[in-house]
C-alpha cells in the first residue's frame, strides 16, 4: 500500500483457504474490545486500532506475516494497516467489506470471548467427564469431615473473595501442589471441591484432578458468581495451605501424571537449540510458571500465560493461530500439562522445552509481563505537554476540551469530571462532534503514550492546539486531581463498557456483574458445549 493510496483487501475465501493450508497469518478486529466481544468473525484476534503500535510488536513479532484487519466496515481498518505498515509489516490487507459483508454472507458472528478455551471445558462438562456440585450441596458439607475446597484462580482474585474455608492453589499448580502435599487417590477419603468466579478453570481444574487419579472431585458449579446469587457471603484474605513441605514422592508422582497427560495428546518434545533456531518464525514461546516466576527471570521474547490461564487468557495473546506454541516451565512438569492441555483445547502445532528453562542455555531476562510498556516511548518536540495546574486552570475557565483516549472500562473506572470519551480508534470520526479545529485539546491516558499517540493524531488532522497531560491519569490522581467513575461524557453502552472489565485488575461499581449479567454470561458459557 502506497501512502495515499486506499489499502489492497482479501476476501474470507482467502482467509479460508489459508486455515485449510494451515498457512500462518493473523486476522486482527482494530474495534475497541467491548464491540468484539459483542460480535467477531471466529479465528479473530482482538487488537484495537489504538493499541496497536504498543501491542502488535508483541502479539506479531514476525513482520512477514500476513495481517487480514478487520472492522464493521472498512474505515478503522484502512486506516490501522497504514499503522501497521509505518511500523515495518510488509504483508498488510484489510478484509473486503468488514464485519458487516462478511454477515451479511449468511455467517454468524461470534460472541464473547477466550470462545475456544471456554468451549474445551464446556464440553467437558456437557459429556459428563467433570462432576460439579451446586453452592448449596457444597454450602452442606461437614467442615469437619475433611472436604477440601480450592479456589484454583490468581493470588489476587482469591484474596478479594473465595468461597469460605477455600485455599487457594492456581489451576496450572494443583495436581503439583496435592501431590507435594503428600495427597494422592490413595490418600483421601473426603471430596475435593475446586472453583473459580463462573465455570471454565474449576471445570479444567477438576478435569485434571481426575486425569491424575483423585476420586470424588468436583468442580463447584458457577462459581462464586453462583454463591453470591444464593445470598451466601465470600471469605476475603488468606487461608494457609495444608502443608508447606514438598513430599519428595509427590514430585515424582506429578512429573510421572504430566508424562503421561502430554503422552495422550499430539503436543511433542522441543529441545533448546531447536527453539532458539526458530527466530524470526511463527512461533510463541509461552512461560507457564507464574507470574512471580516470570518476573524473576524467563527466556527473552517469551509471553507470559500461567498454566492455569491458558484457556482463559491465552487467545488474547497470540494473533497467529497456527503458529508453533512451546510451552516452558523451570523444568518439564508444568509445561507438559500446558501443552497438554492446548492441545486438547484445539491448538495444533504445540510443543514444550526439553528440560525446560534449568537447562536453557539462551538469554533469560528478569521484569514482569508489561515491563516491555516500560521502553516505548512516543512523546516529542512535536507534542506539548500540560502539567496538573495548567489543566485545572483550564478546567477552572471552562476553556477548551478534555479528551479521554483509553478503553471505554477505564474511562467508566476513573476520569476527570467534565471529560469526553473519544477512543484513539475512532478519532477521525468523533472528534468534530466535541471540537472545531481551533478548540484548545488536552489529550488524557493513563500516561502519556497512548495520549501522545491520538496527539499526533489530532495534529494530523488539523487540530494545532493540542497537548498531553504529563504524567498522565496516573500522576494526575496521584497528585490529588478530582477523579470520578461512570460513563457521563461516554458515548458508548454499559453493556460494551463491561465487556472489556476482564482485561482490568479492578472493577468499579458501575462495571459490577449484576444478577442479570452474571446469569446471562453463566447460560452462554453453559451454552457452549453443546453448540455446533
Amino acid at each position: 500500500m502506497i501512502a495515499g493510496h486506499p489499502p489492497s483487501t482479501v476476501t474470507f475465501d482467502v482467509i479460508e483457504r489459508w486455515r485449510a493450508e494451515k498457512q500462518p497469518h493473523a486476522l486482527l478486529d482494530v474495534r475497541e474490545r467491548g464491540e468484539y466481544a459483542l460480535g467477531q468473525i471466529p479465528g479473530g484476534c482482538p487488537l484495537p486500532r489504538g493499541l496497536i503500535e504498543i501491542v502488535l510488536p508483541r502479539l506479531v513479532p514476525w513482520q512477514d506475516t500476513p495481517l487480514v484487519l478487520y472492522s464493521n466496515d472498512e474505515h478503522r481498518s484502512g486506516l490501522a494497516a497504514r499503522t501497521c505498515l509505518r511500523l515495518g509489516y510488509r504483508n498488510v490487507s484489510i478484509l473486503e467489506g468488514g464485519l458487516r459483508r462478511w454477515a451479511e454472507a449468511g455467517r454468524t458472528p461470534l460472541h464473547g470471548v477466550s470462545v475456544t478455551g471456554k468451549t474445551f471445558a464446556e464440553r467437558l462438562s456437557s459429556t459428563g467427564q467433570v462432576q460439579q456440585l451446586t453452592t448449596e450441596e457444597v454450602a452442606g458439607l461437614d467442615g469437619d469431615g475433611g472436604a477440601l475446597i480450592i479456589d484454583i484462580r490468581t493470588a489476587g482474585e482469591y484474596l478479594n473473595g473465595h468461597v469460605p474455608g477455600a485455599r487457594n492453589v492456581p489451576a496450572g499448580e494443583l495436581v503439583s501442589s496435592l501431590f507435594a502435599a503428600g495427597l494422592d487417590h490413595t490418600a483421601r477419603s473426603a471430596p475435593i471441591i475446586v472453583h473459580c468466579a463462573g465455570r471454565t478453570r474449576s471445570i479444567i481444574g477438576a478435569y485434571l484432578l481426575e486425569r491424575a487419579g483423585f476420586s470424588d472431585v468436583f468442580a463447584l458449579r458457577n462459581g462464586t458468581m453462583a454463591w453470591m446469587m444464593s445470598g451466601r457471603e465470600l471469605e476475603t484474605g488468606p487461608r494457609p495451605w495444608i502443608a508447606p513441605a514438598a513430599d519428595p514422592a509427590g514430585v515424582v508422582r506429578a512429573a510421572e501424571f504430566a508424562s503421561s497427560f502430554v503422552g495422550d495428546s499430539h503436543a511433542a518434545r522441543i529441545d533448546g537449540p531447536e527453539v532458539a533456531a526458530m527466530a524470526g518464525r511463527a512461533c510463541y514461546v509461552i512461560d507457564v510458571r507464574s507470574a512471580e516466576e516470570y518476573t524473576a527471570g524467563h527466556i527473552a521474547g517469551a509471553l507470559s500465560c500461567p498454566a492455569g490461564q491458558l484457556a482463559n487468557a491465552l487467545e488474547e495473546q497470540i494473533a497467529v493461530r497456527d503458529a508453533l506454541l512451546v510451552c516452558y516451565s523451570n523444568d518439564e512438569t508444568r509445561a507438559r500439562i500446558g501443552a497438554g492441555l492446548l492441545s486438547r483445547i484445539g491448538y495444533h502445532r504445540v510443543a514444550w522445552l526439553a528440560g525446560g528453562l534449568d537447562r536453557w542455555t539462551g538469554s533469560v531476562v528478569a521484569g514482569g509481563p508489561n515491563a516491555y510498556l516500560d521502553d516505548l516511548t512516543f512523546t516529542g518536540s512535536d507534542v506539548r505537554t500540560i502539567d496538573r495546574g495548567g489543566l485545572a486552570a483550564r478546567l477552572r475557565e471552562g476553556v477548551g476540551v478534555v479528551i479521554d483516549v483509553r478503553r471505554s472500562s477505564e474511562y467508566a473506572l476513573s476520569h476527570i469530571p467534565g471529560s469526553v470519551w473519544v477512543p484513539r480508534g475512532n478519532l477521525e470520526r468523533q472528534i468534530s462532534a466535541y471540537a472545531s479545529s481551533g478548540t484548545g485539546l488536552v489529550v488524557v491516558s493513563d500516561r502519556e503514550l497512548r495520549s501522545a499517540l491520538a496527539a499526533r493524531t489530532l495534529l494530523d488532522l488539523g487540530y494545532p492546539d493540542v497537548a498531553i497531560l504529563r504524567d498522565g491519569l496516573n500522576g494526575w490522581i496521584a497528585s490529588g486531581g478530582p477523579a470520578e467513575d461512570g460513563l457521563d461524557g461516554a458515548d458508548v453502552s454499559l453493556t460494551e463498557a463491561k465487556e472489556e472489565v476482564e482485561l482490568l485488575a479492578r472493577r468499579a461499581r458501575v462495571l459490577e456483574r449484576d444478577r442479570e449479567d452474571m446469569i446471562r454470561y453463566l447460560d452462554w458459557e453453559e451454552r457452549l458445549g453443546t453448540e455446533s
